[in-house]
C-alpha cells in the first residue's frame, strides 16, 4: 500500500511540474484570401467610419454569435442587419439597424478609455471571465482589435488567452487568435 501511495504521489508531482498547454490545431494566421491592410503609422487611429453587415465571415467561429459585430461592440440587439460606425476626433459612435428599422446607439470615448489606438488598430477593452470551484478554476481574457482592410471591410482580430488549474494543482495555459471580416455595405 505504501508503494502504491508513493507512485500516486510521484504521478501528481510530475503532473504539477509539467502542467498542460492547450493547442487547438486552429490556425491563428490572418486568412490568405482576405484583403491586406493599407500601410499606416503605428500611432494612427484608423477611421472605421462606414456601414457594415452585422454577421462576419470568419476564420473559425469559437462560440455562437461570436461573429455578431453588434454583440462584440456591446449592443445586444437581436435581428441586427447592419452596423454604422462613425469615427470622430475622440469618439466612435455605433448605431445598429434591425429588421424592423429599430435603432440602438452607443458612443465610445477614447478619453474615457472605451477604446485605444495602437499599431493602426482600434483596440477595445479586454473582456475577462473567471470561475472556480472545488475542482479547479480559470481566468480567460479576450481582446478585440479592429482594422479597415484595403477593400473597405472591417477586420477584427480576436485574441484569447486562458490560464487555469485542474484540481488546483495542474496548471493549464492556452491562447488562440480568431479573425472576423465584416463587409462594407453600400449607403443606399
Amino acid at each position: 500500500m505504501a508503494t502504491f501511495l508513493k507512485h500516486i504521489l510521484a504521478l501528481l508531482i510530475c503532473l504539477i511540474q509539467t502542467g498542460c498547454s492547450a493547442l487547438t490545431g486552429i490556425s491563428g494566421d490572418y486568412p490568405k484570401s482576405w484583403p491586406l491592410f493599407p500601410p499606416t503609422s503605428s500611432k494612427d487611429c484608423p477611421n472605421l467610419s462606414g456601414k457594415y453587415q452585422n454577421l462576419a465571415t470568419y476564420s473559425f467561429l469559437p462560440a455562437y454569435e461570436a461573429n455578431s459585430l453588434s454583440r462584440r461592440l456591446g449592443l445586444a440587439t437581436d435581428d441586427v442587419k447592419s452596423i454604422t460606425l462613425t469615427r470622430s476626433l475622440n469618439t466612435l459612435t455605433i448605431e445598429t439597424l434591425d429588421n424592423k428599422n429599430g435603432v440602438d446607439k452607443l458612443v465610445l470615448s477614447q478619453s474615457a478609455n472605451d477604446f485605444t489606438c495602437s499599431d493602426g488598430a482600434i483596440t477595445l477593452p479586454p473582456v475577462v471571465v473567471k470561475a472556480g470551484d472545488g475542482t479547479g478554476g480559470y481566468r480567460s481574457t479576450r481582446r478585440l482589435f479592429l482594422w479597415r482592410a484595403a477593400d473597405g471591410s472591417l477586420v477584427g482580430e480576436d485574441k484569447l488567452f486562458s490560464v487555469g488549474a485542474l484540481l488546483w494543482l495542474v496548471p493549464i495555459v492556452g491562447g488562440q487568435t480568431f479573425w472576423y471580416r465584416w463587409s462594407l455595405l453600400n449607403e443606399s
